[in-house]
């Protein structure tokens, strides 16, 4: 064998190694030493439980929709994708793989938090929350995860019609742009999917130019044909993607100035409502 083959064989070789390397750190923590988690500080007081986000969705249970559409998927061969906007520490989504460990976990956390929520801080949540073993950690396949601002009518970084379910906790209410994202959401949710947030709050809805409650606001979009209902809590809405392409006919927003000094006008501003005549 001559020099020319024996380095293309080493170069074959050093390539398959790196990439084992790769998929191996991106789906899973083996490499990782659990050890170095143990005594981490963690404040488990801002941190909502699975079954904290459920009383505020009340009257469902994101697991049982989940298992609706998951069973639904089963017989059909196709996978189930759920995405959490603002998962913070992971710990709901946490909660949801162990429930369906067959099923692909994605997240979006704002830019500002790359650096203290990375991926490999779900093993963390998953020790302090005491939610698996070390073994399971070890053996754990993470959530895909994206670091990216959802305010301001950004897209999410996904194809269309890619997920089952999307849903949130305390991340409404700091987007601006609410119906802008709802339209993203509705553009990469598959048809028949569904989406649920528990912190509905500060959306300015206006109908013929005059603003209106939320539950009536949600009469107007049905007759537009989206499903969509304010539940028990009335901060708490889900809507879900009919069999073709709807969205909320969004007002176009306006760049946002850096500073402004009338908060009552930039809460009148047009792009930060809904008007049913647009």
């Amino acid at each position: 064998m001559n020099l020319r083959n024996i380095l293309l064989l080493f170069s074959v070789v050093m390539i398959g190694f790196c990439l084992t390397l790769y998929f191996q750190a991106d789906s899973s923590v083996r490499s990782m030493n659990i050890d170095q988690y143990k005594n981490l500080n963690y404040n488990k007081s801002r941190s909502h439980s699975l079954s904290e986000f459920n009383e505020k969705i009340v009257p469902y249970r994101i697991e049982d929709l989940i298992s609706e559409i998951y069973e639904k998927n089963k017989l059909l061969g196709e996978k189930t994708r759920i995405m959490e906007i603002g998962f913070g520490n992971g710990r709901v989504l946490l909660e949801l793989k162990k429930l369906f460990p067959e099923a692909e976990f994605y997240g979006i956390n704002k830019e500002k938090t790359r650096t203290f929520y990375r991926r490999e801080s779900f093993i963390m949540t998953a020790l302090k929350f005491e939610l698996m073993t070390k073994v399971e950690a070890e053996n754990l396949v993470l959530p895909y995860v994206v670091f990216q601002d959802m305010d301001f009518g950004q897209r999410i970084p996904y194809d269309e019609n890619k997920f089952d379910v999307i849903y949130s906790q305390s991340t409404l209410s700091n987007i601006r742009y609410t119906f802008e994202l709802f339209n993203e959401i509705m553009r990469v949710l598959k048809k028949g999917g569904v989406s649920i947030h528990s912190d509905f709050t500060g959306v300015n809805v206006f109908s013929r130019g005059v603003m209106i409650p939320l539950k009536e606001a949600t009469k107007e979009f049905r007759k537009k044909g989206i499903e969509i209902y304010v539940l028990d809590n009335p901060e708490a809405i889900r809507f879900k993607k009919p069999d073709y392409n709807a969205l909320f006919p969004v007002t176009p927003h306006q760049s946002i100035p850096a500073k402004t000094d009338n908060l009552t006008l930039e809460l009148k501003r047009p792009e930060m409502s809904y008007n049913f005549n647009h």
